[in-house]
């Protein structure tokens, strides 16, 4: 039997490996089974006591040998997943033995056939043993179809006797023919039902075990992601940190160079040499700052990932049209449009400042590029002053829908917020009124340019 079921397998590649072994309920469900056999037996008994009224009193089976054996062909069912092979061969030879003799008419009874099915079926759905089930299952069909053979030896007897077990059939068969025909048929569906339903719950627990693994590993794989993910983006802010940190010490050091060698005979240019030292150190400090708040957040779990590959400078807003040339390569058209509260203050914003407005530029068009059906964007950028100083403005709208089955992992939102955050400014990204999506950011400048120094 064991190597019908292995060919089975192979056979049938949707079954789980024959060496598999379905975990076992957990003690709450053990807990349930013994309630519900329970609950089973009450109904099996007033069941049985329903019989015992529709049958003639010196025909009928005694009341405490009926209740004997429905109890001991239901009651086992209070540990059918806990011994399944040891209950479905008790419930086997329990029901053998109560179809012998007066008490047939109760092994026969509704309640207790769908007792012994669920032994059944419980013992193919829940044996950890597979190999042991199968030579049980084997053991028990053999039994079963002996038992069989025997009752139908025994009709052979009542015909050569000459009793008829029916005087005048109304079918097409002989009744000696439709007997072991009929119960042949009804023993198929039964145990064939049973087994077939238990393999199904079988394969289904080893399908639902796979489906949850795979889960576990994805949420694992995502987790690893975003940890290598927020890696990769402190790593790219430490490299910025450097050339903000180099772009103002050079800057310092040109200034100083300059106000020792004019200072004796212009101490005025030479003070305004001083002072623009002093707006560059400022600067320094702020973005460092800025930047070292965003390193020293918890890293999320996240190993440190060491980036390959040439380095290059920093961009800056300087590089818009290199970037909008990129973008038009990979099929989106932008439109640039620039707002200025006084001319070129744009080009003389700090370094840290102007590479947040290009990474978030660049962030927002990808965002249109991947999720959008629009094939033309609007880059915008605006500064200005209100109450709490001056600020500068980038804005990306496209007049697109939303592109069905492209939904991202929202890293790059939120480094658009991130970086938003570090100059104390305010995001908003959404849909737009009319149609299309918008990404605005409004950051604040906190100090003003440093004089820039003449040839």
């Amino acid at each position: 039997m064991s190597r019908l079921a292995d060919l089975v397998h192979r056979r049938v590649p949707s079954l789980p490996p024959s060496d598999w072994e379905r975990p076992a309920p957990d003690a709450q469900g053990l807990r349930r089974d013994v309630l519900a056999a329970l609950a089973f037996l009450a109904l099996a008994l007033l069941m049985q006591e329903l019989v015992q009224s529709l049958t003639e009193a010196d025909t009928a089976v005694s009341r405490p040998l009926a209740y004997l054996v429905t109890a001991s062909l239901v009651l086992p069912l209070m540990l059918r997943r806990r011994w399944p092979i040891l209950i479905m061969l008790f419930s086997s030879a329990a029901f053998m033995v109560a179809g012998v003799g007066d008490t047939a008419i109760v092994a026969m009874q509704l309640c207790a056939q769908l007792g012994y099915f669920l032994a059944l079926y419980s013992a193919i759905a829940w044996a950890r043993n597979r190999r042991a089930l199968w030579t049980g299952l084997g053991v028990v069909l053999l039994a079963m179809g002996l038992w069989l053979v025997l009752s139908f030896f025994t009709s052979d007897l009542l015909s050569a006797t000459g009793r008829q077990l029916v005087q005048d059939p109304a079918g097409a068969l002989d009744p000696l023919t439709a007997l072991p025909l009929y119960t042949f048929m009804v023993n198929l569906l039964y145990f064939g039902g049973a087994i077939f339903l238990g393999l199904t719950s079988w394969s289904n627990a080893y399908a639902n075990q796979l489906v949850a693994a795979q889960a576990e590993r994805i949420a694992a794989q995502a987790q690893e992601l975003a940890a290598r993910a927020v890696s990769e983006e402190r790593l790219r802010i430490a490299r910025e940190l450097h050339d903000v940190i180099a772009h103002h010490i050079s800057s310092v050091g040109v200034q100083a160079s300059a106000a020792r060698m004019v200072q004796e005979r212009d101490p005025a240019k030479a003070a305004e040499l001083m002072r623009g030292i002093e707006g560059s150190a400022r600067n320094a400090v702020a973005e460092t700052r800025a930047l070292l708040g965003v390193l020293r957040e918890p890293q999320g779990g996240g190993g440190q990932q060491e980036l390959h590959g040439t380095r290059h400078p920093e961009p800056s807003l300087a590089q818009l049209d290199r970037l909008i040339a990129h973008q038009a390569g990979l099929g989106l058209s932008v439109q640039l449009t620039r707002a200025e509260h006084r001319p070129d203050f744009l080009t003389t914003l700090p370094q840290g400042l102007s590479l947040a407005l290009y990474r978030i530029s660049s962030e927002a068009l990808a965002n249109v590029r991947t999720h959008s059906t629009a094939r033309s964007a609007r880059l915008t950028l605006r500064s200005g002053t209100d109450d709490a100083g001056t600020w500068v403005e980038v804005e990306v709208t496209d007049e697109g829908r939303a592109r069905p089955g492209t939904g991202g992992s929202g890293f790059g939102l939120r480094g658009i917020r991130e970086r938003a955050k570090l100059h104390h400014g305010e995001v908003e990204i959404g849909p737009r009124a009319e149609r299309g999506w918008r990404t605005r950011a409004r950051l604040r400048v906190t100090s003003e340019p440093a004089t820039r120094l003449e040839a």
